[in-house]
């Protein structure tokens, strides 16, 4: 198989096939699933609190809220099933979507560095079809195997101020980065009578962006956010052979919390990605939609467990996926719970969060996954 095809491989998703063999997912078609750079805490929220969260990397203003210096990180597995008409394929993907640092410097500013997952391109499909053999009307089943291990990944360098507790602003320079390895491999039955084969390509992407969010307290009991995100290109090269580019999706978001019930959170967010933009670096016609991201959830003190006082977590949340599959947009519905707890006098913080996922696409393809979100922050 030409080099050509393993690198369009890349580019675009593989699909789901006709026939019965195929099998892939809802939520990585395209360029990939975005887990959305927010940290087990606002996962456990549906999103709402991401915001106003230090540890989600979606608005450099949050920095400010920090309060000290700290290191931050998550590891997030998937357990996938998706189920066709054909049949039914589970899969586990694991994810290291977010780690960030912050250190406050001096009274008024904040410097953050974080990189998270933009967006995650590991998969593997399978296809058994029957292959004609030379000249003759011999026939053999060929077993194709199409892998692709990598994601782009969103690096920002953040920059917060805050003189009060009331507003916050904060600014973000973004490199995008990343490279996905695809492998084409063709087997056959009996190796002694045909020689399999395999072809290997490697993608990597490029581009920049800057971000600006703005947070606002009028008074104890409220807070509103905006941020916003403008994206230059995103360049997808093989060695140094430029493949193809397209602009970074804008991304705009506002949230809203409410904490006037004493121990007790409210929140909510709505987002909104041009997603469409990277629809250029499919050569097959792969389809990318503009999507929003809805979604909120409540956060109260719970039990005390050991000495220590459990913050408990629930919340919902829905959105459009990036890529869709036969021109269909793919809706991602979840409901969320988790809990946090404070460790070492306060000088550490566990947050774990579980996420039941819905996909679906207007299609008899569904697509459900168990997303398991272990955060762990440490202040020296």
């Amino acid at each position: 198989m030409r080099k050509s095809f393993v690198v369009a491989t890349a580019l675009f998703s593989i699909g789901f096939s006709a026939r019965g063999g195929a099998q892939g997912a809802l939520s990585l078609q395209g360029l990939g699933y975005p887990p959305g750079g927010i940290s087990a805490r606002a996962e456990a929220t549906g999103g709402g609190v991401a915001d106003f969260d230090a540890l989600s990397a979606t608005t450099p203003a949050s920095l400010a809220g920090v309060g000290s210096a700290s290191l931050f990180l998550q590891y997030s597995p998937e357990f996938r099933s998706v189920t066709t008409a054909s049949g039914k394929a589970t899969t586990t993907t694991a994810r290291f979507p977010l780690i960030e640092g912050v250190l406050p410097m001096g009274q008024s500013w904040t410097l953050g560095l974080s990189s998270s997952t933009f967006l995650d391109r590991s998969s593997e499909t399978s296809l058994k079809r029957v292959q004609i053999v030379g000249d003759s009307t011999d026939t053999v089943t060929l077993t194709e195997r199409n892998k692709v291990l990598g994601a782009i990944d969103d690096v920002r360098l953040a920059l917060a101020w805050s003189t009060s507790p009331v507003i916050r602003i904060g600014v973000g320079a973004h490199l995008f980065s990343g490279s996905n390895r695809v492998e084409f491999s063709q087997l056959f039955p009996d190796s002694a009578e045909f020689i399999s084969s395999a072809q290997a390509g490697r993608i990597s992407y490029a581009g920049f962006a800057a971000s600006l969010g703005l947070e606002y307290h009028p008074s104890r009991t409220i807070g509103f956010a905006i941020s916003g995100r403008k994206g230059g290109d995103l360049r997808a090269q093989s060695a140094d052979t430029a493949i193809g580019h397209a602009p970074l999706p804008d991304h705009y978001s506002a949230s809203v919390m409410f904490e006037g019930i004493p121990g007790v959170t409210i929140s909510a967010r709505a987002a909104h990605d041009n997603w469409s933009s990277l629809t250029p670096l499919s050569s097959t016609g792969i389809q990318a939609f503009d999507g929003w991201d809805t979604g909120g959830g409540i956060e109260a003190t719970g039990p005390r467990i050991m000495q220590r006082i459990v913050t408990v977590r629930v919340g919902g949340r829905i959105r459009t996926l990036p890529f869709g599959i036969n021109g269909e947009k793919v809706t991602e519905k979840t409901i969320a719970a988790g809990f946090g707890a404070p460790l070492t006098r306060e000088r550490a913080s566990f947050d774990v969060a579980i996420q039941r996922a819905s996909r679906t696409a207007g299609s008899d393809v569904k697509e459900r996954g168990f997303i398991l979100s272990v955060g762990l922050r440490v202040s020296p």
